[in-house]
């Protein structure tokens, strides 16, 4: 049972509830609401963390990332151990191609946790999209193991298998990031992205009809366990077209599907 003794208690407790409304504005996609509802609570306790962690959010689902960014240093102020905080502000800085800033908080997160996965797989990215593509798997790869039930780096190390060119005369390691994909979906059966790139992957190298259709089964394994509209509109469309391309290839008379 909570005991509040004094008016401020009273106070605190009145932004927590704030905060926490906020955020079910925000799941819910009432962006304004929600912003005002971080307003009152910050108004009420300017010291309260988790209103600029979640408000920064907020900014960040509304493309300000200007303004994320000042929540997150405020919350890192606040709470110097907050390693979420840092994680999205690293990642705020490599979209800005600060490298420096984002490498910055991503060593002091791995300094409070040496152990986090996200954070290796955060390191990861950013040699993904400096094209230091040994270096990303080895990250991905080390965020595996010590997270081996988060689907994120095994998609994030399949995506660099095949973005790393083969040597002369071979082709990308397809079966190896289709098994890093397959794994993602085992690991995590709602991971959208999962589905995504195993299904353009498996219908990009489909030589059968049969072939094409497991993609279509794919897509209606990943419909059941989609968690947004957008998710859910994402795979109707992709499952949608490839049925569109299964169909031509059987009223060609084509043998085998080879349709991109």
């Amino acid at each position: 049972m909570i005991v509040i003794d004094t008016d401020r208690d009273r106070l605190f407790l009145q932004a927590e509830i704030l905060v926490k409304q906020a955020c079910v504005e925000m799941d819910g996609a009432k962006y304004d609401e929600a912003q005002k509802l971080f307003e009152a609570a910050l108004s009420i306790d300017p010291g309260a963390a988790d209103a600029h962690l979640h408000r920064a959010n907020l900014h960040m689902l509304q493309q300000k990332a200007e303004e994320a960014k000042k929540d997150f240093e405020r919350c890192i102020e606040l709470r110097p151990d907050n390693i979420l905080a840092r994680l999205r502000l690293a990642s705020i800085f490599t979209a800005m191609e600060d490298v420096d800033a984002a490498k910055k908080q991503l060593a002091a997160a791995e300094k409070l946790d040496p152990n986090s996965s996200e954070v290796q797989s955060y390191y990861g990215e950013i040699a993904f999209t400096r094209g230091e593509l040994q270096e990303a798997q080895d990250y991905f790869q080390k965020a595996i193991k010590l997270a081996p039930n988060n689907p994120t780096p095994y998609v994030n190390a399949a995506l660099t298998v095949l973005n790393t060119p083969p040597p002369p005369g071979q082709i990308p390691d397809t079966a190896e990031a289709i098994r890093l994909l397959e794994k993602a979906i085992e690991v995590d059966a709602q991971f959208h992205a999962a589905y995504v790139q195993l299904g353009q992957l498996k219908l990009g190298t489909a030589l059968t009809i049969e072939a094409a259709e497991d993609v279509v089964a794919l897509y209606d394994q990943g419909l059941r366990y989609c968690r947004t509209k957008d998710e859910l509109k994402d795979l109707c469309s992709m499952r949608i077209l490839t049925i569109a391309q299964v169909e031509a290839a059987k009223g060609l008379g084509m043998e085998t599907f080879n349709m991109q």
